[in-house]
């Protein structure tokens, strides 16, 4: 078990820290979906998608059954978990994608731009 100060303070999605993550062009009205993988042997990352609620059309590999998919605004990301979300991009905006552990957008207290790890933007017009 990791100690408090020795835990990591930079995170990465696709291997990329904000602001070097990929921003996803999109139309309203456009959907796309986000697989959050839980690759890190540590932590929960609650990651969170703003612009409104998605929903989780799979977890762990498993696509749900209609009746099972269910509208979430934040997913729980465990070690070794997975979760398939789908987004409907319901206006114009930049929306953020990220976890809601604040040091894990930090990228170790040198943040660019507003922030850094696990973020990323979709950016709809």
């Amino acid at each position: 078990m990791l100690m408090e100060g020795a835990l990591p303070n930079y995170f990465t999605i696709n291997g990329k820290a904000y602001p070097s993550t990929d921003t996803v062009p999109m139309k309203v009205g456009q959907t796309i979906k986000i697989r959050f993988i839980g690759t890190n042997n540590n932590f929960v990352h609650p990651m969170h998608v703003h612009g409104g609620p998605f929903q989780v059309v799979a977890v762990d590999g498993v696509t749900l059954n209609e009746s099972a998919k269910y509208q979430a605004d934040t997913v729980n990301v465990g070690p070794g978990q997975r979760y398939d979300v789908v987004w409907t991009a319901r206006r114009p905006g930049k929306w953020l994608v990220h976890c809601h552990i604040p040091h894990h957008t930090a990228n170790n207290n040198v943040e660019e731009k507003g922030g850094g790890g696990l973020m990323l933007v979709l950016d709809v017009h």
